[in-house]
């Protein structure tokens, strides 16, 4: 479904979109940055833990977003926030780094690993076990229906609430939660089964 970008909503654009010569190109990128503004925001708002840093990050985001945009378009819709997400992540990783950067004339023996996001305290074989248990969650969740796989990276890994997934699916709110009881259910019956721990 298309959505139409009125007139009155182009003020709202970045100057970037609305510079895009080709009109196709421009409305694509204006129905991903207003349908999706929100969950990238969120993205790296985790991460950065500012507005006017996240606010960059997405701004950032959005410019490589534009440079892709026929890869974007062979995108189904429904994947395209996981995209949109993973762009954002990586843009906010990419600002944190550089920020950390500029700081490390005012440290002495700085080491950027220390203060990235993330457990730093983890050792050798903490990370080992970590992977582990990642490779056996992923051979779970490939065994879910797409709706429910859908239902659980929009909650935990996009981490948008039930309301905005309701929007994104067409569902009502009190069956998403339902949905998602349902397929955390299938999840830990499926990572048991496979050999998992419940303290893992």
């Amino acid at each position: 479904r298309q959505m139409c970008i009125r007139d009155r909503d182009v003020s709202m654009l970045p100057l970037m979109i609305t510079a895009i010569e080709n009109d196709d190109d421009r409305q694509l990128a204006a129905e991903l940055y207003t349908r999706y503004r929100a969950v990238m925001l969120r993205r790296a708002g985790s991460i950065l833990k500012e507005d006017d840093r996240a606010e960059e990050a997405v701004q950032e985001a959005m410019l490589r977003v534009i440079r892709h945009l026929e890869k974007v378009r062979m995108i189904p819709e429904n994947e395209r926030a996981y995209y949109l997400a993973a762009v954002t992540q990586t843009a906010a990783l990419d600002l944190y780094r550089r920020r950390q950067r500029e700081q490390q004339n005012t440290f002495t023996g700085y080491d950027e690993s220390l203060d990235a996001p993330g457990p730093a305290e983890d050792g050798p074989m903490e990370l080992l076990l970590r992977r582990e248990q990642a490779v056996l969650l992923r051979q779970c969740v490939a065994l879910l229906p797409q709706r429910e796989l859908d239902i659980l990276n929009y909650r935990y890994l996009l981490e948008l609430p039930h309301k905005e997934i309701a929007r994104l699916m067409g569902l009502k709110p009190e069956h998403v939660r339902m949905l998602l009881t349902r397929a955390k259910r299938k999840l830990l019956l499926a990572y048991r089964e496979k050999g998992g721990t419940d303290d893992e």
